[in-house]
């Protein structure tokens, strides 16, 4: 009788741990992230799937580069260009082309919904093609950390890009490619661009700021023809910005006022190697 009660206890025992709900480490690493190519999976550390999602088309750095993407107008001559709204020495800035900016001191911004601030050029590099403009803070875009890529050499050749920008007519276009050379004081890339785009800010899939988009090629056919090479970009690199310049240019700066007074956008000027 002993040994049929010891076996009991035992059983019930066995029986007691087995339909116990484990408790779950409270930890972040009890929980993994599972990606495949068209889900993304969230799994506790016993492999229990707890929430299935579909996999984002776009990476990281392009969705926050969509959501920081301006379009940057002239208040005096028209036409209009791209650039990236980014948290820059504590500042609110828009970085975009030299040649967005031209010889103005004032640009107006293009958000979102209607939105306009108008930003003050605090820094310009012809020889680059790069300038930055300090804004006010804006509703409806998020801005990104500016995190130039210092480094100009054949080591980049090969680098995947994206950027978002305004080419033409569309609106928010985001484009991928990759630097195909080095070259000419620039970076020679294989992606779309058009009138338009240029000042877009160009990312690496670390989310470094490469540089802005300068221009597209330009090909000779028969006759003297020229014809504008849509694939062919190239980026003005931020690496060889004078950054320090950039900082005190940013860090002495005073904010401008925010309004929602200024028109829309007219279209872009054509011709030439650049927009």
């Amino acid at each position: 009788m002993l040994r049929w009660i010891k076996s009991f206890i035992i059983i019930a025992s066995l029986l007691s741990v087995s339909c116990t709900t484990p408790v779950l480490p409270s930890n972040s690493q009890s929980i993994d992230i599972i990606h495949t190519q068209d889900t993304v999976e969230v799994r506790t550390a016993f492999g229990e799937v707890l929430e299935v999602f579909d996999a984002p088309n776009l990476s990281i750095t392009e969705q926050r580069a969509r959501s920081a993407a301006v379009k940057v107008r002239s208040l005096l001559q028209g036409g209009h260009g791209s650039g990236t709204y980014m948290i820059a020495h504590g500042r609110r800035v828009v970085v975009t082309a030299a040649q967005v900016v031209r010889n103005e001191s004032v640009m107006a911004i293009d958000g979102r919904d209607g939105e306009t601030v108008v930003g003050q050029v605090v820094f310009k590099d012809d020889d680059i093609d790069i300038a930055f403009i300090v804004v006010p803070e804006m509703e409806t875009r998020t801005a990104v950390r500016y995190r130039p890529q210092r480094r100009y050499d054949e080591r980049l050749v090969g680098t995947n890009l994206t950027y978002t920008g305004f080419p033409s007519h569309h609106d928010l276009l985001t484009i991928r490619g990759y630097i195909a050379a080095v070259e000419k004081g620039h970076l020679v890339t294989n992606m779309f661009g058009w009138f338009g785009s240029s000042g877009s800010g160009v990312f690496d899939q670390h989310g470094r700021y490469m540089g802005c988009v300068s221009g597209i090629d330009v090909g000779t056919i028969g006759f003297g023809q020229r014809i504008p090479l849509e694939s062919i970009v190239w980026v003005a690199p931020a690496s060889k910005l004078d950054h320090e310049m950039v900082r005190i240019r940013i860090v002495t700066s005073v904010v401008p006022q925010t309004t929602n007074a200024f028109p829309g956008a007219r279209a872009p000027r054509r011709g030439g190697l650049r927009d």
